[in-house]
Order: C-alpha cells, then structure tokens, then sequence
C-alpha cells in the first residue's frame, strides 16, 4: 500500500511541464544522463523506411535523434522544441559541433507559428514529414495538450506518439492516461501504426507507440 501511494506520488510530480522545465534544478545529471542514451532504434528505422525528408521533436531533450538523423544525413531539416534551457543549450551545442549551416536546424523553448514557418520557409518546404512525441505529451494538462496540437497539427505529415494510452480494462495509476486515437481524430489525424512502447514497459501503466497521418495532407 504504501509503495503504492509513493509510487503514484512520484508519477504525479513528473506529470508536469513545470517540473521538466526546472529538472535541473532538482536533478543537476539528467542532462548528462539524457545524452548518454542511444536514439531508439525504431525511431531511425522508421525516419529511414519511410523516406523522412524533416522532422519536428517536440520535447526534444538533448537532442539525440535529431542529432543522429541530422550524421546521417546533414541537409535533413531538424526543429526541436524543448522546455528546459539546459536540455535546449546541450541541443545548441550538439549540433554546433556538426558545422552546418543553422538554416538547416533550431531549437526553441516554446512552440511558436512564426519560427515554425520561418525556418519551413528557410528550408524551402511547407510542413515536416514527421513530428515525433517521445513521451512528452503526458506531462501536459488538457489545456496544454489542446494549444500545442492546435498549432503543430497544421506543420506534420505524419506524428509518431510514444504515451501512455487509456484502456479502462487495465489497472493503470499514476500517469495520465487519454484515448490518443480518438484525440487525434478530432485533429483529423487517423491511425496508422498501434504497438506497444517501443521504450521499457511500464508498471501499472499502459505505455504505446501509435502514428498518425494528417488525412488533409499528401500521402508520404
């Protein structure tokens, strides 16, 4: 009971852009633990096996799979958004040491319509092929969610979401859990892939990776 209940505690504090905004505070590491990790290999599987042209993290940490994306192929367009100015300026440096032209990446602490179509009109497209949600989207509450959908919708082909996904025959605590593919309908996105975590499982949790195509844009 009593693991239980520190457990939902812990889940409830990290559920929460505040808190991500000032980690560093409370954990100095976690930049350093961050870039230690290796990208997953399915996110560079599928940039790969669908032929993704530029990409959008949203919650992009230090940057590690724009970064690994951005080796492979230097004239990728690479945009992360991060809230936490040490996740955004390890991202900055990363990248810095690649030598490319800064047309071709930012990095930004907030979500913002003019950067967003500066930089498309920089790099001479009208959206981004994929925009990836790597476990981010539940630490936003439901007004949160909404304005940040409501914006990055009109700029992606296809997203890919790793999140904690409502099944109301689970025994889920602690993180929030929502209806992803019904969320995405209202944005005219439907369904295409729907598998579990491509990350560790999760106790208690309920954690998938799901993509979606913008039915109001073509096809890749």
């Amino acid at each position: 009971m009593t693991n239980n209940i520190i457990r939902n505690f812990k889940r409830m504090i990290i559920s929460s852009s505040f808190f991500w905004k000032m980690r560093h505070y409370v954990d100095p590491e976690w930049i350093n633990t961050y870039d230690r990790k290796p990208t997953n290999n399915y996110l560079l599987d599928f940039a790969s096996s669908k032929k993704i042209s530029s990409v959008l993290d949203f919650g992009c940490a230090t940057g590690n799979f724009l970064y690994d994306l951005k080796k492979e192929n230097p004239n990728i367009p690479c945009y992360g958004i991060e809230i936490n100015p040490k996740g955004l300026e390890a991202s900055i440096n990363k990248f810095q040491e690649l030598d490319l032209s800064k047309k071709t990446y930012s990095f930004n602490l907030s979500t913002d319509d003019k950067n967003i179509n500066t930089f498309l009109i920089e790099n001479r497209i009208t959206n981004f092929d994929l925009m990836v949600f790597d476990r981010v989207l539940y630490c936003l509450n439901e007004s949160e969610l909404n304005n940040q959908l409501s914006i990055l919708k009109n700029y992606a082909k296809l997203i890919l979401i790793d999140d904690f996904q409502l099944d109301k025959n689970l025994d889920i605590q602690g993180y929030k859990h929502r209806d992803w593919i019904s969320i995405m309908n209202t944005f005219n996105f439907k369904c295409e892939i729907n598998i579990p975590t491509i990350h560790s499982q999760v106790d208690k949790a309920n954690p998938r990776t799901l993509v979606f195509k913008n039915l109001a844009l073509t096809n890749l």
